[in-house]
């Protein structure tokens, strides 16, 4: 009676560990891998639509609004960096003809999006960038897709 007992706990400890296994494994490739796996949920919830609203903006670390902050006045090539869920600049003037450039310092990924619809960077992962050339004089209000109440502006004048 002991023996077919002990040979199920056998069987029940291999599978265990395998299971065990494969989730290190997993988890080992997930923090070399600059966390794919992390950018592609990501990128699904943005795609769901409605699940990154702003709401949930607010409980992923919402953002801070800087479409009040001073402007700070640029040249034809002017960046902005997007850190601890802020961009900094939160506002900035450029000529017409600029190139404005948004890097992601923060782990999380983020997005600078007009609110019209005219541009928008795409998804940008710790350590991406992106640039936008601005051809006509307009005042936009931008913010982050997958983070609502990251807020800034940008004149072109």
């Amino acid at each position: 009676m002991r023996d077919p007992l002990i040979g199920v706990m056998a069987v029940f400890g291999v599978v265990a560990l395998i299971f065990l296994v494969l989730f290190v494994a997993f988890a080992a490739y997930d923090t070399m891998a600059d966390n794919d796996m992390m950018d592609g949920m990501w990128e699904m919830m943005e795609d769901m639509g409605g699940m990154m609203g702003d709401d949930m903006g607010d409980m992923m670390g919402g953002g801070e609004d800087t479409s009040n902050a001073p402007v700070a006045r640029g040249g034809m090539d002017e960046s902005v960096a997007i850190r601890d869920f802020a961009y900094a600049p939160g506002n900035l003037e450029v000529p017409i003809g600029a190139n404005v450039t948004w890097t992601n310092y923060d782990g999380a990924p983020h997005t600078a999006s007009a609110h019209g619809d005219e541009w928008d960077t795409g998804i940008m992962n710790k350590g991406d960038h992106a640039t936008i050339t601005f051809d006509e004089p307009e005042d936009y209000s931008y913010y982050c897709k997958l983070h609502p109440n990251m807020k800034a502006r940008i004149r072109v004048r």
